[in-house]
């Protein structure tokens, strides 16, 4: 018998060794596409002049990061949005000299991660065709590539989304202190890398917490179980309450941004506030509080909530009608965009080129991907776990309870992706078996959602011309890293795209005024004003100019304009003393002298 009991352990080994390598080879070869799909989207894209000048969202994250691993402390610019990634790309930079190349190195072997986990969740579910199919949509995904090779927290995110569910299947299989733990842990790092799961993650942890409950395996099992789940979470948790509360007064493991990011999307202009940019718009929206008397940062946020909520209370069926033109957003199958539009960046890349497009209305390959996943969903919906359902039902609509961008969109692309190689199978079965009934009523099913998905719109951000934008943010980011004859050329092609770019114009005048070319400066100005004749920093900014040139007269006009539109300005009156004191008129000078000091006590100037 124990001869016999050996054999069968030597069999039981050997079959375990068959099935390991089994499920190890497709999770390799999945791996490499996903890998070699990147890195050559990497290398197609390096003539991307934002490749190495990040813009918008993604320069704020590298100057963030560049300051800290220099050893800067953390300021209250890294609460504002969700910490993980600044940290993240601050210790890349720690180890890398700063190397945004080596940052997107890193960021495609995540995304070949990504992949794998969505091999392992297909397979875990539908079985290894699924698995396989499931990674190789993933893999081939331009969208989420595209996001990928950005300084952006999306990769992370999508890589959360699938890392969550399958730890949530693994923890309700069996209940130990690990497993728990690492549930834990990925729920906590995925709401410090965006906020909108929290909503998911809430939700899942109760079923899961019921689940448990309801198929007892004794009380130290729960007991584990809960125990690492609690530690794991409280590993990212704690750090995040501790270091918010002593940089900005709060303990909280959110954004501090979320007030004015809750009203971008709720307001009775939504359609507007939701493609709100850096720039004069987005300066008019922020000084709202101010105008109120507000300057403390959470009682300006909390000045936001408010006006959210006054809305949706008064309003609301205007606000349903938002929620209603979100949810059109979110299922479009068109890339929506904010501050940057994906479709721009086809041009350095034919790998992305082919990969993101649109047809008319039709937008690829979202269009694709929904209805496949539709049908997936549906003929197998009773093989689908219960996790799988809760995210694909409250990550959209948390992101749409706040606005609709591409960005946000993508992650949820890697669940999706398990989903619609579930569809995909569906219909092969129904050619291989001869149902033409089913297969009719399935490429139906996908006709139909992919219309439903494409007929609504162009929506209003679709409407907007970004490309000026794009070079307007590459100026910026020039700027920022002291290269200003490129920033001045990049500001210049935006303003030829936009004649009347009122920023840009703004800041070409002046770097052109710190170069001390004073005239080319005014012309800037001038040209700016001709738009936004309102602007107090423009009349400022161009009588500071004027002065320079020795036409104190004509610029004393500009600063009391200044003054005019914004009589709290501490420069304008500042540059107004300084003016009258040229002239030897003292007592003006120091009027006005005086006057700044008293709105700007701290200035040394």
């Amino acid at each position: 018998m124990k001869q016999k009991d050996k054999k069968h352990a030597r069999k039981g080994k050997k079959s375990e060794v068959v099935s390991l390598k089994g499920s190890l080879w497709p999770a390799v070869a999945v791996f490499c596409l996903a890998v070699s799909v990147r890195g050559l989207y990497l290398y197609q894209s390096r003539e991307n002049p934002t490749f190495w000048a990040p813009v918008v969202d993604a320069m704020t994250y590298d100057q963030m990061a560049r300051d800290f691993a220099g050893g800067g402390p953390l300021t209250h610019e890294f609460f504002w949005q969700p910490t993980f990634y600044p940290l993240f790309l601050s210790a890349i930079y720690r180890l890398s000299n700063s190397s945004i190349l080596c940052v997107k190195l890193v960021q495609v072997l995540l995304g070949g991660l990504t992949c794998v986990l969505v091999y392992l969740l297909g397979n875990k579910v539908f079985g290894k065709p699924a698995g396989v199919l499931a990674g190789i949509i993933c893999a081939l995904y331009m969208p989420l590539v595209f996001f990928e090779g950005e300084l952006l927290a999306t990769g992370w995110a999508a890589f959360w989304s699938v890392a969550i569910i399958i730890a949530l299947l693994d923890a309700r299989e069996k209940q130990t202190v690990v497993r728990g733990f690492i549930l834990g842990f990925t729920c906590a790092i995925a709401i410090a890398t965006r906020s909108v799961f929290l909503p998911f993650v809430g939700v899942a942890l109760v079923w899961l917490i019921i689940a448990w409950i309801r198929h007892p395996v004794g009380i130290r099992r729960f007991l584990a179980g809960m125990a690492g789940l609690a530690t794991g979470f409280f590993v990212i948790a704690g750090p995040q309450l501790v270091m918010s509360r002593h940089v900005i007064g709060k303990a909280t493991i959110t954004p501090y941004s979320g007030g004015i990011n809750f009203y971008i999307g709720n307001n009775p202009n939504y359609k507007e506030t939701i493609t709100t940019r850096p720039g004069l718009a987005w300066r008019k929206l922020t000084e709202l509080p101010v105008e109120a008397g507000i300057t403390d940062r959470l009682e300006t946020q909390q000045f936001f909530l408010d006006r959210t909520k006054n809305y949706i209370i008064s309003r609301p069926l205007s606000f349903l009608k938002g929620l209603g033109y979100k949810t059109a957003q979110f299922i479009s199958s068109r890339e929506m965009p904010r501050n940057v539009d994906i479709y721009l960046f086809r041009k350095w890349s034919g790998l992305l080129s082919l990969g993101v497009w649109k047809g008319g209305a039709f937008g690829f390959p979202f269009g694709l991907l929904l209805p496949l996943a539709a049908v997936g969903g549906f003929y197998r919906r009773r093989q689908i776990a219960v996790p799988i359902w809760l995210f694909v039902v409250l990550y959209p609509a948390a992101v749409v309870l706040v606005f609709v961008t591409a960005r946000y969109r993508v992650p949820i692309v890697p669940v999706m992706s398990v989903l619609a190689a579930a569809g995909c199978l569906a219909v092969w079965r129904f050619i291989k078996e001869r149902q033409p009934k089913k297969f009719a009523v399935a490429v139906a099913t996908c006709v139909g959602i992919g219309l439903v998905s494409s007929i609504p719109g162009p929506f209003y951000a679709e409407q907007l011309d970004f490309e000026p934008e794009l070079y307007y943010g590459l100026g910026d980011s020039l700027d920022k890293r002291d290269r200003t004859a490129e920033a001045i050329e990049a500001y210049s092609k935006a303003i030829s795209l936009r004649p009347d770019y009122v920023e840009a114009h703004h800041n070409v005048g002046l770097l052109l005024a710190d170069q001390g070319k004073f005239e080319e400066a005014i012309a800037h100005y001038n040209a700016a004003l001709e738009t936004d004749p309102e602007s107090a920093d423009l009349h400022d900014d161009l009588g500071l100019a004027l002065s320079k040139l020795g036409k104190t007269q004509e610029a004393i006009g500009h600063f009391n304009e200044a003054i005019r539109i914004n009589p709290k300005s501490a420069s304008a009156h500042d540059n107004l003393g300084t003016a009258f004191y040229g002239l030897g008129r003292m007592d003006e000078a120091i009027e006005h002298y005086s006057r700044a000091i008293e709105l700007k006590p701290d200035d040394p100037v």
